[in-house]
């Protein structure tokens, strides 16, 4: 199936390949109709076109800002070809059907960093671009629409080669400007936006940085307690302690846990059962001796309301920012005179349901589902029988770890008093072993005041490729290892373990996190 262009609308602000492209449009019978400057680069280059303003039927106003908007001009657009009832109209209207709109925006996102004032950037918004463009690629393969000098090759070929163009290149176009479209309005959206929230900086103070609150966001963000200003850093971190706490409060509803986020990985993670008196408390003191120096300045969230005690244990503590259920201004009061930094964002509720999670990378947009798997399988795989009372524990283990950047793994254990917690992380890591040896090992001897580990679950977020994992956590005195498998390694892998005599399982979800 091909598109035969007998009639096109020219509206760009980039005139790169336009008179080749007109010229090709041109040489198959194409009638062409363009705005103002588009008009008077084709008629420089003796192109014959007329003007939008006799296809509209209503004339250029208000300095171009009304140039292509018309009742004429879109039902050109819209008319369904193939629909009886659409043709009896344009008949009636006495309707020009269009075959292709070449559009391209004003350069509005191209100019956000130029510190241009908001007067400058608003004449740069473009209004009948979008929207005749909206309109083409809504009646695609019947109507092409091209948005980037890039496409206009393609076009030209199929023009020069069978005098039409074929529906597949109509239907890739049309996709392509909705992408355009979407991307225009978020640039839009990043500076006019209601929710959007202006930051201090970015990651860093020579990086400009805003927040976009959605409707239902489980934590606060619009809604700060303390009179600092939350930072970039705080709520990436925020963010990430938040998903954590989430799996805790889930999976262990019968615990209270708290969560120690530094520079977006958890530094202390602790969860004691709700039936202890001091459950809270003893939790937070707990994951603060997870790792003291890096607590230090850290980002802490409660899975359950927290009471004046615990609001106290600030006053005395350098943290950043505390988040909690229920959290309320005049709950910080007290310990504010102390500590007048102190930032506090409120949990609003704790949504399980799923969500995507976007990353912007060179040329694109990545999206995935969150990691959230929940239970995941424990299955013994060594002659050392896994111990299903400690599934509990494993299960605690993984979701500290997934939290962790890559590659990572984790100590956990559960205590005298039997609360879970993490005494050891090596994260962010190329070399596995080294995360191991260099890393958690040594922190969690430090933090147990242990050589052996012999009570400590080693967990994995990957599999182990080669058995010097499994050596180095042997020398440690590790019995138990939680990983995924999946290797094809893993027959030598179990084989070390059977040597050592470690009791290792295998989940069948790996946990990488960049």
């Amino acid at each position: 199936m091909s598109l035969k262009l007998r009639r096109a609308l020219l509206s760009v602000s980039d005139k790169a390949q336009l008179v080749e492209l007109a010229e090709a449009m041109h040489k198959t019978g194409t009638e062409l109709y363009a705005s103002g400057g588009t008009y008077k680069t084709l008629r420089e280059a003796n192109i014959p076109a007329k003007l939008a303003e006799e296809l509209a039927e209503t004339p250029e106003a208000f300095q171009g800002r009304m140039k292509t908007l018309s009742f004429k001009i879109f039902s050109g657009l819209l008319a369904r070809r193939a629909d009886p009832k659409d043709k009896a109209d344009w008949e009636k209207l006495n309707i020009k059907l269009l075959d292709a709109v070449v559009v391209n925006f004003y350069p509005f996102h191209k100019n956000l960093d130029k510190n241009l004032s908001r007067k400058e950037m608003t004449e740069l918004i473009d209004i009948g671009g979008p929207a005749l463009v909206r309109a083409a690629a809504k009646n695609s393969p019947d109507v092409l629409v091209l948005t980037d000098p890039s496409q206009y090759q393609e076009v030209i070929a199929q023009l020069q080669s069978k005098g039409e163009v074929d529906a597949a290149t109509a239907l890739k176009a049309s996709a392509q400007a909705w992408d355009l479209v979407t991307e225009y309005d978020l640039s839009i959206q990043s500076i006019y936006g209601a929710e959007n929230k202006t930051l201090r900086y970015g990651e860093n103070p020579h990086q400009k940085a805003s927040l976009k609150v959605n409707s239902n966001s489980p934590l606060g963000w619009d809604k700060p307690l303390t009179a600092t200003e939350l930072s970039y850093n705080n709520i990436v971190d925020l963010s990430s302690a938040y998903f954590l706490a989430r799996d805790l409060k889930t999976a262990f509803p019968e615990r209270t846990s708290v969560v120690i986020v530094k520079h977006n990985n958890p530094c202390g993670v602790a969860s004691v059962a709700k039936s202890n008196p001091k459950a809270q408390l003893r939790a937070l003191e707990k994951a603060w001796q997870c790792d003291p120096v890096s607590a230090f300045g850290g980002v802490l969230i409660f899975t359950d309301d927290i009471d004046a005690e615990i609001i106290s244990y600030f006053g005395s503590r350098f943290v950043e920012l505390i988040s909690a259920p229920n959290l309320k201004s005049e709950d910080l009061k007290a310990v504010l005179t102390q500590r007048k930094n102190l930032k506090a964002v409120t949990v609003q509720h704790w949504d399980t349901d799923a969500t995507n999670m976007q990353i912007t990378v060179a040329g694109g947009t990545l999206t995935q589902s969150l990691d959230q798997q929940l239970q995941e399988p424990l299955k013994g795989v060594t002659e050392s029988v896994w111990p299903t009372q400690w599934n509990a524990l494993a299960h605690f283990g993984i979701y500290c770890n997934k939290t962790l950047k890559s590659n990572s793994v984790c100590l956990v254990r559960e205590d005298k008093d039997q609360d879970f917690c993490m005494v050891g992380a090596g994260q962010g890591q190329p070399n596995r072993v080294e995360a191991m040896e260099k890393l958690a090992i040594p922190r969690a001897q430090s933090i147990t005041g242990e050589t052996s580990l012999k009570d400590c679950i080693l967990i994995s977020d990957a599999f182990f490729p080669f058995r010097d994992s499994v050596d180095v956590a042997a020398k440690a005195g590790i019995r138990y290892i939680v990983q995924p498998g999946g290797s094809i390694k893993d027959a030598s892998i179990v084989a070390a373990c059977n040597e050592h005599k470690i009791a290792m399982a295998f989940t069948g979800f790996r946990h990488f996190r960049h």
